[in-house]
């Protein structure tokens, strides 16, 4: 079983979000899950598109309260 890597970037704004992502992705596998909790609105928008575009799976997204759970599975 793969380890999941979780981040918490609900208190940070961009550009950080996606660089506290690079920097998490970067301690995930090949394969592995990296799980992040953000809060709405542009890192709910721009976290999955980026991630998708550099080839990375989006496994799920949903609504937690007032925040958003995403898990992307990172490319082999």
């Amino acid at each position: 079983m793969t380890q999941a890597f979780e981040l918490d970037i609900t208190g940070d704004v961009c550009p950080m979000t996606l660089v506290r992502v690079r920097m998490a992705l970067d301690k995930v596998a090949p394969g592995g899950v990296l799980r992040i909790k953000m809060a709405a609105g542009e890192p709910v928008a721009s976290i999955p598109r980026t991630l998708r575009d550099e080839g990375h799976e989006l496994v799920s997204l949903e609504r937690s309260g007032e925040h958003f759970e995403a898990s992307f599975r990172k490319k082999p």
